[in-house]
This record gives C-alpha cells, structure tokens and sequence, in this order.
C-alpha cells in the first residue's frame, strides 16, 4: 500500500518538480508492533518502521526511504539486548536497490545508540545491516522513551566518518495512503506503541536482575 500511494503520489509531479514537491511527503510511512517468537516461546519485541526524507548529505537533497526495525529481546532469564536493522534507498531510483548503511543508530529524546560501541553485521535481508549496540544507560533510555511513545530518529552514514543523515520516526504513524487532493495522508494509531509497550513490560517482568 505504501508504496503503490507514494508512487501515484510522485506521478503528479513533473521530475523537474520534485524538489520542490517532496517536502509535502517527507516522514514517517508506517510503524507496526512485531513480536518475536522462537519456538513458540516469546522473545522478542520489533518496531518495524518505513521512513522517508530528503538526503543532503549523499544524494544533493534527493528522497531517500529507511526500511527497518528496532528490536527489544531477552536473550537468558538474566540478559537483555536490542538490535537495529536498516537498510536504504533512494525514492527515485525506480529500480528498488536497498543499499546497507556504514553506520546506524536511533535516538530518542532522553538516549541514543549512537556514540557507543555497536557490533555490526550484514542482515540475511540483502541491502541490510544489523547494529547491535552495548547495553547501557543511553541505549537502555532509548528503550524506555520508545516504550512511553515517545518519537524517535533514524540516523545513518554512507561510509567511515561519513555526515549523518536522520530519518523522522512518529511511532503513531500506521500507514500512509494516497488521499483524494493527490497528497500522502498518514493514518495515526497507537497500536504499535501500545503493543511494544505490553511487550517489553512482559518480557521484563521475567528477568532476574541484581
């Protein structure tokens, strides 16, 4: 859906005109609640975000979409750790290659896992990256502010010491469609915060800290 409405929204738009036209459709498309499960067993909790902006730090201002998730997950009855998943393209490319950023992380107002060591590696999606950050007060933060609703950014690098480019994250945003004046029309619910909310509540409430 999201992308059949972002490109009936940009066939209005003459090429010449899309600079000038692309700020009415830079944001945040979608944000959905995924569990994770193994086995049955619940594991997880996912964010899984589509979000758009304009890059002018690598593409001379052109729109660039970050498809992606950020999970929440316990991995023993005594740890806990997130991971962030990105990978990106550019809108008018019109061939649909994903491309793995350098670096990523996701900020919120009262933490970021940027700035910190981060463990890193290639998704088992193509065009993906994995970022794995280190379990601390700002990276723990992130987790708290995503769980009150809080929104977020999406920052990204092209390459080592490249200039960030940040992507917006309104996690009431569930869906963009293609409204009746030719313009993307975001559709807003707090199912995906309430659903993550319950889930990193449960999850936690089995762990056994000291």
């Amino acid at each position: 859906m999201i992308k059949i409405a972002l490109v009936l929204a940009l066939s209005i738009f003459s090429y010449n005109s899309i600079a000038e036209n692309f700020d009415k459709f830079v944001g945040t498309m979608s944000v959905n609640f995924q569990p994770l499960n193994r086995e049955g067993v619940a594991y997880g909790c996912s964010l899984v975000f589509n979000t758009i902006n304009l890059d002018y730090a690598y593409k001379h201002g052109n729109p660039v979409q970050g498809v992606g998730n950020f999970s929440y997950m316990v991995t023993s009855p005594t740890q806990f750790g997130m991971s962030l998943k990105l990978g990106v393209s550019d809108v008018l490319d019109g061939k649909n290659n994903v491309e793995a950023p350098y670096f990523a992380y996701i900020k919120t107002p009262n933490g970021t896992t940027g700035g910190m060591r981060n463990l890193s590696n290639d998704s088992d999606t193509k065009g993906f990256k994995m970022f794995v950050p280190a379990v601390n007060e700002s990276s723990v933060a992130v987790v708290f502010d995503l769980v009150d609703g809080k929104n977020a950014e999406i920052g990204f690098n092209r390459k080592k010491d490249g200039l960030d480019v940040l992507l917006p994250l309104d996690l009431t945003v569930a869906d963009t469609v293609l409204g009746p004046d030719g313009l993307l029309q975001r559709q807003h619910s707090r199912v995906a915060i309430d659903g993550f909310n319950k889930c990193v509540l449960e999850l936690s409430s089995k762990l056994k800290l000291n």
